[in-house]
């Protein structure tokens, strides 16, 4: 029987994943203990081009990941990684982040170095062999580059390529000897009594050996972004860099990222705003300004429709909450870098967006609400989400809009400021104290209402609404949502936006109410804590907790002043996080079908800086000035406008 090698699945055991990039190429060195998987792994693809794991560069169908690791070759004797006495963390030199590996050959200690530069197509590996002076030392290197993208192998003078959809090259900066596949590289003198060896990997390119202008354009980068003081707290520090590295890898150069990398190979507008806020956060504006870009040229229509799951659908399917999410991120880009220019270049677009959930279709005229038959975590009519009124659309267009109408007075359009000004308003009185479609009840906000008013509480699938592949994929019979009895609506994460926000006070009883029933979640039908989006009954595929959701109730916990729900949420974040700091997308099985894969969340990384910058830090910006209220002890340097300002 043919088998696929097991490095294929993301979710092995005991395996983690440190994150680089350039834009142009994305690159995670996976590190394992599963007997199964390769120890130490390269997964390699270009910026722009969504794949599965086992479809990147470097997987070769057979032997997985293991071609990747380098043998070292010490008078004569072969050593490889092995799970055991391997160890990978971050590190640091110059500024430059990279992720360090440590193993033994023999009685010599090994370290390999790995790092990208912005906006270029290269790897750079370096291997240090210590007290090895006297030794023949030689490094060996394969390229078993994936047969499903490459189908001509070659070499040349200390290098070895293969060409394809793609090209790719694995050069040498020391003198080689070339095979077929492989090449034994001669590691010359380094410091003290130890050798060195500098490979390249380099897609669409021939390899680029200037290496000291590769890591000096690296290291001005990132002199120029946000970074957290980890005397306070390191493991905040620790996964804020690597939250940091993840978002610049998840980033093509032109703005386009894969919402959950190996996993969906689509691009959602919403997911796209959540990055560009982190990209603020982080101090990376001009990536910021590529995902904006990519918003409104890719993933906004004429009609000011945003994009989901890579396509438009329109009409009751609508996710309105998008419109409001990327009105939102372009007000949080234009405060903290300053570029007016942006609004200029592109006002009809931003306008259009705001207007899309003020048509007829969208919008209440009674109540200012705005109606659809969708909700926030993308079950539909056909999942039971009766049309209405749900509260991540309420809350997310109330505030889109309001910024809307504050960029709508910089850049001088009176008329629309007022209209859209006028419609926040309205739809957040609604929300607060409509006498029928308030979204208050008992004292705590509630996730949905129906047209009449009613507070939706459960739903049911509706096979009426969709074909029968439809629920085979979606909701099959395994899953929560399709077995008998009731399935509940709420709690749901959801609820949490309002304090998020600032529609709701968060030191309120409403909002500690909400909080306390949104804690129910916590550990719900598993082990080991962290939070599902909403109550598993209405679960149809993903029964486990989500970074994303822990981290959006650690932020609400953080603004209500919950601390002790604050620590264990931040608390189990690290955990999941690990050495890497790569969030998937959820926790648990997933068989819906056995593929996709559960992926890398980007909106998680950008969500974890909103919660460190926005709310640990308490950044925000009164009258063009930026303002901190640090909790936790927490000090950094953050990046706003043109300048890095010092947070203690």
């Amino acid at each position: 029987m043919q088998n696929i090698h097991p490095d294929f699945r993301t979710d092995i055991p005991n395996t983690e994943y440190f994150f680089l990039g350039s834009g142009k190429i994305q690159v995670a060195i996976q590190w394992s203990k599963d007997p199964s998987a390769t120890p130490l792994g390269i997964i390699f693809s270009r910026g722009s081009h969504f794949t599965r794991k086992l479809g990147s560069h470097l997987f070769h169908t057979e032997y997985g990941l293991e071609r990747t690791m380098v043998t070292v070759i010490i008078d004569g004797v072969r050593y490889k990684p092995t799970h055991d006495g391997l160890s990978v963390s971050w590190s640091e030199h110059e500024g430059v982040p990279n992720v360090f590996a440590k193993w033994n050959a023999g009685e010599h200690e090994v370290i390999e170095s790995f790092w990208t530069s912005p906006d270029t197509e290269t790897l750079v590996r370096w291997i240090w062999i210590k007290n090895c002076k006297d030794k023949k030392v030689e490094v060996e290197a394969s390229l078993y580059a994936s047969p499903n993208r490459f189908s001509t192998f070659g070499s040349g003078d200390s290098l070895l390529y293969a060409s394809g959809y793609s090209l790719l090259y694995l050069g040498a900066l020391e003198e080689a000897v070339v095979h077929e596949r492989t090449m034994a590289v001669t590691a010359a003198p380094f410091f003290g009594d130890s050798k060195e060896v500098h490979l390249t990997y380099s897609d669409s390119g021939a390899p680029t050996l200037d290496i000291d202008n590769l890591f000096s354009s690296e290291s001005s980068y990132w002199h120029n972004t946000s970074c957290i003081i980890p005397d306070a707290n390191a493991a905040i520090a620790k996964t804020f860099d690597a939250v940091k590295n993840g978002l610049r890898a998840a980033i093509g150069s032109n703005g386009r990222f894969d919402a959950s990398i190996w996993q969906y190979g689509m691009e959602w507008g919403r997911d796209a705003a959540r990055a560009v806020e982190g990209l603020v956060y982080t101090g990376q504006f001009e990536f910021a300004k590529k995902v904006l870009t990519n918003i409104i040229a890719r993933l906004s229509n004429e009609e000011g429709m945003i994009a989901e799951a890579s396509r438009f659908r329109g009409g009751k399917q609508s996710e309105l909450d998008s419109n409001g999410f990327v009105l939102s991120a372009i007000k949080l880009y234009v405060d903290w870098t300053g570029d007016d220019e942006f609004l200029g270049l592109h006002w009809n677009r931003i306008a259009a967006i705001a207007e899309y959930p003020l048509r007829p279709e969208f919008l209440d005229a009674e109540t200012g609400m705005f109606k659809a038959t969708r909700e926030i975590w993308e079950r539909n009519a056909a999942m039971g989400i009766l049309e209405g009124y749900g509260v991540s659309h309420q809350t997310s267009l109330i505030k889109g809009l309001s910024d809307a109408a504050e960029l709508a007075a910089h850049v001088n359009e009176n008329e629309q400021y007022s209209k859209w000004k006028a419609a926040s308003e309205k739809a957040a009185k609604s929300f607060t104290s409509h006498p029928t479609h308030s979204m208050i009840e008992n004292n705590r906000v509630i996730k949905r209402r129906t047209f009449d008013g009613s507070h939706q509480l459960t739903l049911n699938l509706d096979k009426s609404k969709g074909l029968k592949e439809f629920f085979t994929e979606f909701a099959p019979p395994s899953m929560p949502l399709a077995k008998e009895g009731e399935h509940n609506l709420e709690p749901d994460v959801s609820q949490l936006f309002p304090m998020l926000t600032g529609l709701i006070d968060p030191n309120s009883e409403i909002a500690k109410n909400t909080l306390s029933d949104v804690a129910k979640l916590w550990s719900q039908a598993w082990d080991g804590g962290g939070l599902g989006r909403y109550d598993i009954s209405g679960e149809p595929d993903s029964p486990g907790p989500w970074a994303l959701a822990t981290i959006l109730f650690a932020e609400a916990a953080l603004k209500s002043g919950e601390q002790e729900w604050a620590d264990k949420a931040i608390e189990w974040l690290h955990e999941k996080a690990g050495a890497g700091g790569a969030f998937l997308e959820f926790y648990g099985d997933r068989p819906t079908p056995p593929l996709p894969p559960v992926g890398i969340l980007v909106w998680a990384w950008a969500e974890y800086a909103i919660l460190v910058v926005r709310d640990i830090l308490g950044a925000q910006i009164k009258d063009g000035k930026l303002f901190f209220n640090p909790k936790l002890g927490l000090a950094g340097h953050i990046r706003f406008r043109d300048q890095v300002v010092d947070v203690s």
